[in-house]
Order: C-alpha cells, then sequence, then structure tokens
C-alpha cells in the first residue's frame, strides 16, 4: 500500500488522540505496511521515555523544548534519530514536535548507514543559489537539513518573501517524480486547492501535477523530497492561471478534516 495523496489539510482540524504515557498524537499520512508516517506529538511537561528506534526518526519542534539523548532541541531544532539508535527523549517543559518516521525496512535510516543529525536551524545561514528561474516571483530561500544516504531523500526549510505574485496572469504548473511533502509553519501560499495557512500540510505521491503557487505574505515552510536528494522539476506544456481567491478544495482529505483555516486557530 502507498502512501495516500493528500492535498492539503490543515492540521488544527485533526483530533489529538490521547495516549497512556501522557502524549497526545496527529496521525497526518502514513503507510500501514512500510510504517512510514508523518505526525504532530505533544509531549507533556516532565515527559521521559526510553528504549530503542524500531525506525528512523526526524523530528522538528514546533514549540517548547525536547531532549534527544544528551542534545537539547529548542525552538525550530531539527534533529535525525537512526534506526536501531537510542529513543530517550524527554521535555521539561513540554514541546510539540513534527516527526517523519521513515519505514521500518528503509536501509537507508539504519543506525551506520545514516548519520545522527542535530542542528539548531535558526543559527542557520540561508541559501539563495540554484532555484529554477520559474519560481522567481516566490523568491526563495532555503536551508538544507539533511541529504539521505543514497540518494535517499533532503529534508529542508524553505521561505519565500512577500509579494511572491508574477506579473503574468497564468503559470505553468509542475511534477516531480519523487515524493513531495510539506507543513506550514508560518505564512500562506495560495494553490488551486486554496489557500494553506500556518498548519497546512500536504503529502504528494511521484508523479502528481500541482501549481501554480504564488504568495502574497511570504511564507516558511519545512518540506521533503522522499526518494530524491535533489528536486527535479517537470514544467507542464498548458498554463494555468494565478490560483489567487480559490475555494478550499482537497484532495484526498477525510471528510471530518476538510475545512479550511479558521484565523487565530493553533496546531
Amino acid at each position: 500500500m502507498a502512501r495516500p495523496h493528500i492535498e492539503f489539510v490543515q492540521t488544527q482540524n485533526v483530533p489529538w488522540a490521547q495516549h497512556p504515557d501522557g502524549t497526545a498524537t496527529k496521525l497526518l499520512n502514513g503507510d500501514p505496511d512500510t510504517g512510514a508516517q508523518t505526525l504532530i506529538v505533544r509531549y507533556p511537561a516532565g515527559f521521559t521515555a526510553g528504549g530503542v528506534l524500531d525506525r528512523g526518526e526526524e523530528l522538528f519542534v514546533l514549540e517548547g523544548a525536547l531532549t534527544l539523548g544528551e542534545q537539547a532541541l529548542g525552538w525550530h531544532a531539527y534533529a535525525f534519530a537512526p534506526r536501531g539508535g537510542s529513543a530517550v527523549r524527554g521535555s521539561v517543559t513540554g514541546a510539540t514536535v513534527l516527526i517523519f518516521r521513515h519505514g521500518w525496512a528503509c536501509a537507508d535510516s539504519v543506525a551506520g548507514v545514516a548519520e545522527p543529525v542535530a542542528i539548531d536551524t535558526p543559527r542557520m545561514a540561508w541559501d539563495t543559489s540554484t532555484y529554477d528561474p520559474a519560481l522567481s516571483h516566490l523568491r526563495l530561500a532555503r536551508k538544507v537539513l539533511r541529504l539521505g544516504p543514497n540518494d535517499s531523500g533532503r529534508t529542508f526549510l524553505l521561505t519565500g518573501l512577500p509579494h511572491g505574485i508574477p506579473p503574468e496572469t497564468h503559470l505553468r504548473p509542475e511534477m516531480h517524480t519523487h515524493a513531495e511533502e510539506m507543513f506550514m509553519l508560518s505564512g500562506s501560499m495560495w494553490a488551486p486547492e486554496g489557500l494553506m495557512c500556518a498548519g497546512a500540510y500536504f503529502y504528494r505521491p511521484p508523479g502528481i501535477i500541482h501549481g501554480p503557487h504564488v504568495s502574497p505574505a511570504g511564507f516558511l515552510q519545512i518540506m521533503r523530497s522522499p526518494g530524491a536528494n535533489r528536486i527535479v522539476t517537470h514544467w507542464q506544456d498548458r498554463l494555468e492561471p494565478l490560483p489567487i481567491g480559490a475555494p478550499y478544495a482537497p484532495r484526498g482529505v477525510p471528510p471530518e478534516w476538510a475545512a479550511p483555516y479558521a484565523e487565530g486557530a493553533a496546531c
């Protein structure tokens, strides 16, 4: 079973599931056959747990602070912990963390093949090089957080300046031959499916035609490209109108999650 196409859900509309250890989770997407998942985890103040990881995990701190082994992870810190490594983690004050779990059998996420990573991302410099000229209207910059071994995928922060609207009235949609996954940290972006605001999430399997995208307000998002360390875009021949004002029209989203962003809603 492949991971389903979800485009897009405002995660504020996904209910929390409470667990006996005091954590709460929002499972956004997953493949029950491989164990690959994307979820938000809320750790209570005073939480501590140990063990060994049964699959590789990427963590991004949305709120609060977390310890992963001896590593302290504050706001917007990123970490990768390989399968077979320590799962020891704790939080004195509580934390909300976005977690990308690799599959149980993913050979590229095993300790010894994949190295642990811990990054204080606010201290990183932004890279404005090598972006496709067709996306110049978004005025993009990125911070590459991880490149997986054997071309297994890239995780990065992506930001675009406000006023990201081209002079043209139409743009070409695009397609990638690898999966693409995104969580919106702040700001907003228009897509044909509607306005993605803070807390928006999508997962696109390979081969999904998408866009165009514009951003009057600017945005900050964390993105992954499972299956490729370099994004290659296949631009379509046709032109589509700029999606400003498009009504919310999600694809693959459960009906009970399918509501647009509510101003002031927390994840």
